[in-house]
């Protein structure tokens, strides 16, 4: 919580900034970010004589460029900060400063990233979650020294013993914790199975596509290009072969992409906590209380269902918006999902999960396809009336839609056994919510008049983090919907022990 303006009584020798080479890295990825955008836009507009290196183009990037320069230097000028055994005091702005107050109590978590540049630097970057509803919840020290960031967390650590620490460290520094256990190390086979699962080579074409565009504005690459392409075009073969090699060289480029990010991905815990490290180019290291676990997602794409894999998330009381702060809730980014239906007890012994679900009714296709006929019926309805020679869309439109409710119906599933709460939803795209009995908030019942007639209801499940995480099911049986809403009033009387 933010604490009230003040007149502040943090003394100037007291105020620290961050290092000087912040301003560097801030322009850095600044200009980086501005030139991708720039390619990005000449590409998708074909702009072919109005590239990012062309006179306008050069002249945007200069002013721009100036701009940062002058924004960014005054940003990390009047950027000063100071933490005592009582609070967390902020300075920050560019042409207009503010001064903020936050409680030390008040601090759900720290995380410590230490990417490539800051290794090399000697530096290393802390986020600290403000418990702040705010979008901006989350304070980060971009630039500081190693030293000075132990002292934060040693502070903060001193101040609240269930602040969660989470660390990006070097090769040289690793964690050490007693009576730990090891769980999971990922190997090179289930790392080529989940770059097989990314978008690699639409990524990789548009790549190419982006270079040859920039370079053929200053070098005479079209006619080593057109060779090449006629080369391959010369016969069905060829074609074949060329084909082949750009997906093999897309998947190699998936591949080390995957590799770099989670090389080394590594799961141990003991009994307060769970430790995970990951990747090569930017080690990360992170640790998640286990009493903070409020619910399990189990997630599967369709081509993650294809391989037989998923992605198994943790809702937790210090979720928040701001991405750095939301590395702690993968648990597993991609894990076969029998290999991850027995390590799920084993990391997280208070979790369970249920194999054997109970299926939603089949008369509830029938709200879900009336739930959503202005999916299938008037949206394909207006695409064919404004567009009729686009009717291929519209009925496209209406298949995908109406199938996806019909198989919706067919595979959705629940369970209520003993304390846990599990509800399967989607069918081309799965997800299982996996809930404790202890850890919700509240569970609301709710019933549309043509539920009442079928006799089923939608029950809200509301699980504490940042933001609150609301988990909606739809279509249960009416008996099984005032069950569990008498399973959850009775958890204040202990935990309950009925099993559907």
């Amino acid at each position: 919580m933010e604490l009230p303006a003040k007149t502040n009584t943090h003394s100037s020798d007291s105020l620290k900034k961050l290092h000087p080479s912040w301003i560097g890295f801030k322009l850095f990825n600044s200009i980086k970010g501005f030139i991708m955008f720039c390619l990005f836009i000449a590409l998708l507009l074909d702009y072919s004589s109005n590239t990012i290196l062309s006179m306008r183009g050069l002249i945007i990037l200069g002013a721009f460029v100036l701009f940062k320069i002058v924004s960014t230097i005054l940003e990390w000028k009047h950027f000063n900060y100071s933490i005592d055994n009582k609070e967390l005091f902020i300075e920050k702005g560019r042409f207009i400063t503010m001064k903020r107050h936050f409680s030390i109590d008040n601090i759900q978590g720290i995380k410590q990233n230490s990417s490539l540049f800051h290794r090399l630097t000697g530096l290393t970057s802390l986020s600290i979650d403000i418990g702040s509803s705010e979008r901006d919840s989350a304070i980060k020290l971009e630039m500081i020294t190693m030293s000075e960031a132990e002292q934060i967390k040693q502070k903060l650590s001193r101040r609240s013993i269930n602040v969660p620490v989470q660390e990006e460290i070097n090769d040289d520094v690793h964690p050490i914790h007693s009576d730990t256990k090891t769980h999971y190390e990922v190997d090179t086979k289930e790392i080529l199975i989940a770059s097989l699962t990314s978008l690699s080579l639409l990524f990789f074409i548009f790549l190419l596509h982006s270079i040859y565009s920039e370079l053929s504005q200053y070098f005479a690459i079209e006619v080593y290009v057109d060779r090449v392409l006629e080369y391959f075009q010369s016969s069905t073969t060829m074609l074949v072969i060329g084909i082949s090699l750009l997906i093999f060289l897309s998947l190699v480029y998936g591949f080390l992409k995957t590799y770099i990010q989670y090389g080394g991905f590594k799961i141990t815990s003991d009994a307060n906590r769970i430790y995970v490290e990951k990747g090569l180019a930017d080690k990360t290291y992170f640790s998640v209380p286990k009493n903070k676990v409020q619910a399990l997602s189990i997630n599967s794409g369709f081509i993650h269902k294809m391989l037989d894999i998923t992605t198994v998330k943790l809702i937790s009381s210090t979720d928040t918006d701001d991405e750095e702060m939301k590395a702690s809730n993968i648990l597993f980014p991609f894990i076969k999902r029998k290999k991850a239906h027995l390590l799920i007890p084993e990391v997280l012994p208070s979790f369970k999960v249920s194999k054997d679900l109970t299926s939603v009714p089949r008369i509830s296709i029938l709200v879900k396809i009336l739930r959503t006929i202005y999916a299938w019926l008037l949206a394909p309805a207006l695409i064919y009336y404004f567009f009729p020679s686009s009717w291929y869309v519209a009925v496209l439109l209406a298949v995908m839609v109406l199938s996806s409710q019909v198989f919706n119906g067919i595979f959705n599933g629940y369970t209520l056994d003993g304390s846990f709460l599990q509800f399967k939803k989607g069918a081309i795209i799965t997800r299982t919510f996996i809930m404790k009995q202890e850890k919700i908030e509240r569970l609301q019942l709710s019933e549309t008049f043509i539920q009442r007639k079928l006799g089923l209801a939608s029950l809200k499940i509301t699980i504490r983090s940042m933001p609150t995480k609301e988990i909606v099911i739809h279509d249960v049986p009416v008996k099984i919907a005032y069950l569990c809403q008498s399973w959850f009033i009775e958890k204040k009387e202990g935990a309950s022990s009925l099993t559907i």
